[in-house]
């Protein structure tokens, strides 16, 4: 990331502070200031982050609140949106803020869980352990370059990808020599990197490898088209966001 805004949306009732706070090691990466934007009033946030030494700002929700998040994000030329959005709310062929954000924007978003239950490590950063889930396919390249960004603050990662059908012996061979690749470029930029296959419904094995490595983050790219197939069947990256219980960058 190189140094800029972070624009932290989230129309949740009672959002968490201390949740926002394993933001901050973002800090060692150039991020200058952040802007909140908020659904309803929240006191006292500026304040806790100037103890950081980080200047902000507080904006509230006038209109729709994805049309908001982009237009903010335009305007303050922001650098990655940081989104906690209610889940509940869903429109049937538009889907849920989630969805519609990530089909929309053209900057990184970090879908941030609506509840989140208590760390067992508090000092733990939000990049810790990371899992990169990837397809092969340009977006998942375009994630993988942006994720090196953040190599100062990953200390593990897990290179995931999961088969849905049944590979023949030649796939077999072409997938081992592309996660070995995958993983040398992270060793190669200092980042402690293991690569993983699964199988089965790509979403819910990518939450299976987080449950299994106690991840913190999970990093995937997206294409951001919207079709009718997508209307019906929903993109992996998509359903990861809107279920996991841990923080999820999606890279467009």
């Amino acid at each position: 990331m190189e140094p800029g805004k972070l624009l932290y949306a989230t129309n949740i009732r009672q959002p968490s502070f201390s949740e926002f706070e394993r933001l901050l090691t973002l800090r060692t990466l150039g991020l200058e200031e952040v802007i909140f934007l908020h659904a309803t009033k929240v006191e006292g946030w500026e304040g806790r982050l100037a103890d950081y030494g980080m200047n902000s700002k507080t904006l509230t929700v006038e209109g729709p609140m994805v049309s908001c998040i982009l237009n903010v994000a335009h305007q303050e030329v922001a650098s990655l949106i940081a989104a906690n959005l209610n889940r509940g709310k869903r429109r049937l062929l538009r889907g849920s803020l989630t969805t519609q954000l990530l089909r929309a924007s053209s900057l990184p978003v970090l879908v941030l869980p609506e509840y989140v239950e208590a760390a067992d490590s508090p000092q733990k950063g939000m990049f810790d352990h990371v899992i990169f889930a990837t397809d092969w396919s340009a977006a998942s390249e375009r994630a993988l370059d942006y994720l090196l960004n953040f190599k100062e603050i990953i200390n593990e990662l897990e290179i995931v990808h999961v088969i849905h059908k049944k590979p023949s012996v030649r796939d077999m061979r072409n997938l081992k020599e592309k996660l070995s690749q995958a993983r040398k470029i992270f060793l190669d930029h200092g980042i402690d990197a293991e690569a993983h296959v699964y199988a089965g419904k790509p979403s819910e094995e990518i939450m299976l490898a987080v449950k299994d490595y106690d991840a913190t983050c999970i990093v995937m790219g997206t294409t951001g088209m919207w079709t009718l197939k997508d209307m019906l069947l929903h993109s992996c990256s998509y359903r990861v966001a809107e279920a996991s219980k841990v923080p999820t960058l999606v890279i467009p």
